[in-house]
């Protein structure tokens, strides 16, 4: 009887250890879910897509308190005109003019940071026309007195310079400029150590998925979170474009945990992660 009933306890004890190994694993999970999230807020970001095609091009994305700011660019004549086809080009409509001359005001203004409370800021420029209009580029900042507002490696709180869009002819990012980056896209191959100048990486959101409203299909979550990943790991951001640009993607971003949120509307954007921070920062 007494070989019965320390048989029992023992039993008991069992259940009552593995219970409480349940227990612990569903609040790791819970734990770490509530993590993400968490993360996904701090880290989601507002990139300016096409801004020069706002009312206010920078300026409007930069009281937003936009952290990317996006412009277009083709090298016409030895000058870079801010649009996204050749037949939007006016000569009115340069970078320095449209980008420059207001980053070099809102530096200056704040003692070398573009904001005031030093927030980063990122200015992507997308060269149509190749490594032509890069070099370009990096002549103007170095001899038109620009390099101060890049200068990041002298000052962590410069906005960065990034270049996207036709530099495939580009083979070595090293050999620009230390205040030159590249933004690339995951499908391009790098040789060993140019990651170092590649904070971003960028992809067509139709790699990943077809969604545009709904629910979006867990396997295509599961790309995306792992394109996300496979950025992080290489020390770089992520970003989607060509992705729908409205409230309910937004929160998916958040969700994905996607590094930017691409948007038209940067107003509209920063008021909406606003908001979510509230929300997530409610017990």
């Amino acid at each position: 009887m007494a070989e019965m009933v320390e048989k029992e306890e023992k039993r008991m004890r069992a259940d009552r250890t593995a219970r409480r190994k349940t227990c612990c694993c569903m609040l790791a999970v819970i734990l770490c879910a509530a993590l993400a999230a968490s993360s996904a807020h701090g880290r989601s970001l507002i990139h300016s897509h096409n801004d020069y095609a706002q009312k206010r091009p920078f300026w409007g994305a930069y009281e937003a308190g936009a952290d990317s700011i996006e412009a277009d660019v083709f090298l016409v004549d030895g000058e870079l005109l801010v649009a996204h086809s050749r037949k939007e080009l006016k000569k009115e409509n340069t970078l320095r003019r449209l980008y420059l001359e207001p980053l070099r005001e809102v530096v200056r203004k704040n003692g070398g940071r573009a904001y005031a409370d030093g927030k980063p800021l990122q200015l992507l420029i997308d060269l149509k026309n190749g490594k032509p209009a890069l070099d370009r580029l990096v002549e103007m900042v170095e001899k038109e007195g620009y390099r101060d507002c890049f200068d990041i490696v002298n000052n962590h709180s410069a906005t960065r310079l990034t270049a996207t869009g036709d530099h495939s002819r580009i083979a070595d990012f090293l050999a620009y400029p230390d205040f030159v980056f590249f933004d690339v896209s995951p499908t391009r191959k790098l040789a060993e150590g140019q990651y170092r100048r590649v904070p971003l990486i960028s992809h067509y959101a139709r790699a990943y998925t077809k969604w545009r409203s709904g629910e979006m299909p867990e396997a295509d979550k599961g790309k995306i979170r792992a394109a996300v990943k496979e950025a992080h790991a290489k020390g770089c951001k992520f970003r989607l474009w060509g992705y729908p640009d409205n409230p309910e993607a937004w929160r998916l971003a958040l969700e994905l945990g996607l590094d930017y949120i691409n948007t038209d509307r940067p107003a509209a954007a920063a008021a909406f992660l606003r908001e979510s921070s509230r929300g997530a920062d409610t017990p």
